[in-house]
């Protein structure tokens, strides 16, 4: 009987034992829940400021018309007139080719014309003799001796070797021809069609120069484009090339006005106009990117390169001092309509934090323009703290 109340004993003191650990996991549960609720959030205020609700495009700037200067005859560059920067005009010379004329293209022609020069003086003995065969059935015609016939035959056979002669003549001359163009490249007559001599189509800048003295260039025709010898451009009529987001396309229309920022001249800004959005976009890692054409002013003569990289922005709307909050700030719930309904936390007199609807209006994909819910005096919770704002809610405390 005595063991059993020991054990009665042991196990009431067991069961407060764990009462006791309830209770103090419960009371550390509650003060763990408070310190929560009291934990200091770092807020945000609206500004009021001018909002802007553009458009941006990057991209780069380029000449609106490039020329490749090819030759039209095969060789090596002997001479290089011009460098890479320099302003030409039209004719002014670029570069000098030198023909290098192959030995069996040589021979060849040289046993052309060994050829037309043997045919041409059969051709010259056979006209002797059938001259002298046409004079003799002329008299013997005059004298009644043979028909009209035999001599009207006569004379055809020596207006036959005439004419042949007169081939041999054309065929000999061609050869001879062909020998001055294999070893000089051209013939008096062909001098405004084929040149040593590479000069400018027309005014502008030499863009590029790719051949050095010595190079091999290979003449424009119809199997082959060409050896490019140096590029020109007119510098005073350039375009910004760029692309844009396919979100952002649909917003566009041709003849917007835009401003064409350039990084590399300290951020300068001239003024343009989109003149091209194009009808099919293009896929960039993922994206669907739409390219687009605008045209460069530079009133003030700045020296703008090609190639530049450039941002090209449009501006949709503006609005004159308006509420702006951090767009990162506002979050959304779906409602029963499916629709999004925006709504940011807003810090109350006791501390704690209250969620407010607000209508939301332009925004320029930093800051949104709140049209109401909010005033400039609102703390609104930073539900979303970046590692600098961790830093920032640390030095406060």
């Amino acid at each position: 009987m005595k063991k059993k109340s020991g054990f009665k004993k042991i196990l009431y003191i067991l069961l407060g034992v764990i009462l006791l650990i309830a209770l103090f996991s419960g009371i550390s549960y509650l003060v763990k829940s408070n310190s929560a609720e009291s934990q200091t959030f770092l807020t945000r205020k609206p500004v009021v400021q001018d909002l802007e609700d553009k458009v941006t495009a990057t991209g780069t700037i380029v000449p609106r018309e490039e020329i490749e200067i090819k030759p039209n005859i095969s060789g090596i560059i002997q001479t290089i007139s011009v460098k890479e920067g320099d302003r030409v005009t039209a004719g002014q010379l670029i570069a000098t080719i030198r023909i290098v004329p192959s030995v069996s293209d040589i021979n060849n022609a040289q046993q052309d014309i060994s050829n037309m020069q043997i045919q041409l003086n059969n051709a010259r003995t056979n006209v002797a003799n059938q001259q002298q065969q046409y004079a003799m059935q002329k008299k013997l015609f005059d004298q009644g001796v043979i028909s009209r016939q035999e001599y009207i035959t006569a004379k055809q056979q020596f207006e036959s070797v005439q004419q042949q002669q007169r081939l041999a003549q054309q065929q000999l001359a061609a050869a001879q021809k062909r020998l001055q163009i294999v070893r000089t490249g051209s013939t008096p007559e062909l001098q405004s069609m084929a040149t040593t001599q590479v000069r400018a189509k027309s005014a502008g800048t030499v863009l590029e120069i790719p051949v050095k003295e010595g190079t091999q260039v290979i003449e424009a025709n119809a199997f082959n484009p060409g050896t490019t010898i140096c590029t020109i451009a007119d510098l005073n009529s350039l375009i910004f090339k760029g692309t844009i987001d396919e979100a952002q396309a649909g917003k566009l229309k041709e003849g917007m006005d835009m401003k064409i920022i350039i990084g590399a001249l300290q951020n300068k800004t001239f003024p343009g106009r989109l003149t091209l959005i194009a009808p099919k976009g293009k896929d960039e890692s993922g994206t669907i990117k739409f390219p687009l054409e605008a045209d460069v002013f530079n009133p003030t003569n700045e020296y703008i390169r090609a190639g530049f990289s450039a941002n090209g922005e449009i501006i949709l709307s503006s609005q004159k001092n308006a509420l702006l909050l951090d767009e990162s700030l506002v979050q959304y719930e779906k409602q029963t309509n499916g629709n999004d309904r925006a709504f940011v936390e807003v810090k109350q007199a006791n501390g704690s934090f209250k969620k407010q609807y607000v209508t939301l209006g332009g925004s320029d994909g930093i800051n949104v323009q709140i049209l109401s819910g909010l005033n400039k005096d609102s703390e609104v919770k930073v539900w979303n703290p970046s590692d600098k704002d961790k830093e920032e809610l640390k030095n406060k405390k």
